[in-house]
Order: C-alpha cells, then sequence, then structure tokens
C-alpha cells in the first residue's frame, strides 16, 4: 500500500468518528418555546405579557409595518411582573392591569393590546 493511500484511509476514518459521541449515535437537538425567562434574559427591557402559555413580544419593526386589524376581545391582562418565575397567564411586565387583548384578523401570531389611547402589537415567540 502507498504511503499516499494509507493517509486517505487514516483520514476518512477519522472523519467518521467525529460526527458521532462515546455510544456510537449522533446527538439530536430539541427545542422548546421561549419562556419569559429566556425573552427577559436575552433583554432585560423587553416589553412582553404571557397568553395561553405563549409569551409575547412587541417592539417588533416589521409588525408595525403591517396593515392588521383587529378581530375578537380575547381577554386583559390580569398581573404586573417584574420577575420571569412570576409570570403566568395573562401576566405583563410593561402593561398595566386591564389593557385589553384582541386577536388580528389576518394573523394568529399577532395579537393586538390596547389601553390609555395606546395601541401595541405583539408577535407570539416560537420555538427556535
Amino acid at each position: 500500500m502507498k504511503k499516499k493511500d494509507y493517509l486517505l484511509i487514516v483520514v476518512l476514518f477519522s472523519l467518521s468518528l467525529v460526527g458521532c459521541n462515546e455510544t456510537g449515535t449522533v446527538d439530536t437537538f430539541t427545542s422548546k418555546k421561549p419562556d419569559a425567562a429566556e425573552s427577559l434574559r436575552l433583554n432585560n427591557q423587553a416589553d412582553i405579557f404571557q397568553w395561553e402559555g405563549n409569551i409575547f413580544e412587541t417592539e417588533i419593526e416589521w409588525i408595525d409595518e403591517l396593515e392588521i386589524n383587529e378581530d375578537q376581545y380575547i381577554g386583559a391582562i390580569k398581573y404586573n411582573a417584574t420577575k420571569a418565575e412570576d409570570f403566568k397567564n395573562g401576566t405583563a411586565n410593561h402593561l398595566p392591569i386591564g389593557a385589553k387583548i384582541y386577536s388580528a384578523k389576518e394573523r394568529d401570531d399577532i395579537l393586538i393590546v390596547k389601553y390609555d389611547n395606546v395601541v401595541k402589537r405583539y408577535l407570539v415567540l416560537s420555538e427556535g
């Protein structure tokens, strides 16, 4: 066997070992939907609220550029929290208690919130 062929075999064998762990299987990555802790860890000033187990965030530029209309009233903010561990459904960190939440006619992933002549659009944070 030539030295060149031997080197090629060693390199190919080494590369085949790189993609495996100790048991010989490739690890898989699973993701989960973001919670308040993750959102606030990424941006401690994020304006978020939790609704039906999902975190919604505002101040996303492209959302504000969409033509979106409110559809149905679905509820209101019931709690305020500054710590992520205190979030539960109906909790917000910047919105006042009583702010009204509406669905959007055009999109299922956006909610519209109204209070004191202020209108904000919130996008659901999805798995990453």
